[in-house]
């Protein structure tokens, strides 16, 4: 927004740097035979080499299956932008919430408050049978796919327990919309996720309609009756604004503080959807399970953890009935989005709306049944 342009100080990507567009995975078919392919055919028929490959690869740990992937389909092993996180003006957690900046206002600062908007608000929204004409269209979308802390704490051989919050603020209500929430009685020892944060699956899709602002306070919890006091590693807030970044491009940009630095893998879609994924376990065996879940874009090429080591989520699935949580992720309108459980078979293919649901189910190994939902939705109105 032009009022807020002398009073913030914005993220500067680094210049040179290139999307690689024409990277996509195209299958092996001769110049000849290209008319007989529309651009939806071909989008098709890259979903289905990138499914076939994925159940050739078998059950193999994530973090191994996409390092594969990245090598077989030419997907970058790092982001393409790099850049920081710049802080703005009196952001620290003393000053935030009572300052008079006009960022402070504008975000609603004051607000401490979990948003309240739910996912898939307008996933019903073309129903023909309430008689409502859909004005709805593709808006920008942010997506933060990892979080990783870097300290420089002189000792770092005994486990680094971290609490706080990282939240997102948009346009639609200003209030927190959290990806990482723990007080310091419930720390994450990031020393078992080789520094990533376990984070929660976002309430609802993050607008980038218009800015946002991503707020952050990560602290160190102290260890031992030495009267330690606690180390603050990020305690900042930063705004993302519409028209100073590159779309559809995967950003890797920090965050400094006193006693080290968190960096964002994100990227903002220009014409995304919200893509909510829920499970409703129809067959489970004795005893329960746990499992796996993560999903891939053909086009854009994005790896997205909904169920993982590094998620905040309970994977063990003890009962048939519906997942107790749901998945949100931003999805570019004009790519496939593929949900799979690691076992070393062909994942499920869902192509991106503007609205509606669509549901498949998936058979495990061991003979569980669940139904997977994929509900599409605008995160503007």
């Amino acid at each position: 927004m032009d009022l807020l342009c002398l009073a913030l100080v914005i993220l500067v990507p680094q210049p040179g740097l290139v999307d690689n567009e024409e990277d996509d995975i195209q299958p092996d078919f001769s110049d000849e035979e290209d008319y007989l392919f529309s651009d939806a055919d071909y989008e098709e028929l890259k979903a289905e080499d990138v499914a076939g490959f994925i159940e050739k690869l078998g059950p193999v740990e994530h973090e191994e299956r996409l390092t594969l992937m990245k090598a077989s389909f030419g997907i970058p092993s790092e982001p393409l932008r790099h850049g920081n996180l710049h802080p703005l003006p009196e952001c620290t957690r003393e000053r935030r919430h009572v300052g008079d900046r006009v960022w402070h206002t504008y975000y609603h600062m004051s607000k401490l408050v979990e948003t309240d908007l739910p996912a898939m608000r307008y996933t019903q929204c073309n129903d023909p049978r309430v008689g409502q004409q859909c004005f709805h269209e593709p808006t920008p979308i942010l997506h933060i796919f990892d979080v990783k802390l870097q300290t420089c704490l002189a000792d770092v051989t005994s486990p680094i327990e971290v609490y706080g919050i990282v939240a997102i603020r948009d346009g639609e209500d200003y209030c927190r919309n959290y990806l990482f929430n723990r007080s310091r009685e419930d720390p994450l020892d990031i020393s078992l996720t080789d520094g990533y944060l376990r984070l929660l699956s976002p309430r609802r899709g993050m607008s980038m309609r218009f800015n946002c602002l991503i707020e952050v306070d990560i602290r160190v919890k102290a260890t031992g009756d030495d009267g330690t006091d606690d180390k603050t590693l990020a305690d900042s807030c930063t705004e993302i604004v519409e028209d100073q970044i590159y779309f559809d491009s995967l950003y890797r940009c920090t965050m400094s503080g006193p006693y080290g630095s968190a960096v964002f893998y994100f990227t903002v879609f220009q014409l995304g959807f919200e893509a909510t994924i829920e499970l409703d376990f129809l067959e489970v065996p004795e005893g329960g399970f746990n499992i796996q879940m993560c999903g891939y874009t053909i086009v854009q090429k994005n790896y997205y953890a909904f169920i993982g080591k590094n998620c905040e989520c309970d994977s063990f699935v003890s009962s048939t009935g519906r997942f107790q949580q749901y998945f949100v992720a931003a999805v570019q309108n004009d790519d496939y989005f593929l949900v799979d459980f690691a076992e070393g078979k062909s994942p499920l293919v869902f192509k991106p709306n503007i609205h509606g649901s669509e549901e498949k189910e998936y058979s495990f190994h061991n003979g569980a049944l669940v139904s997977v939902k994929v509900s599409w939705s605008t995160a503007f109105d």
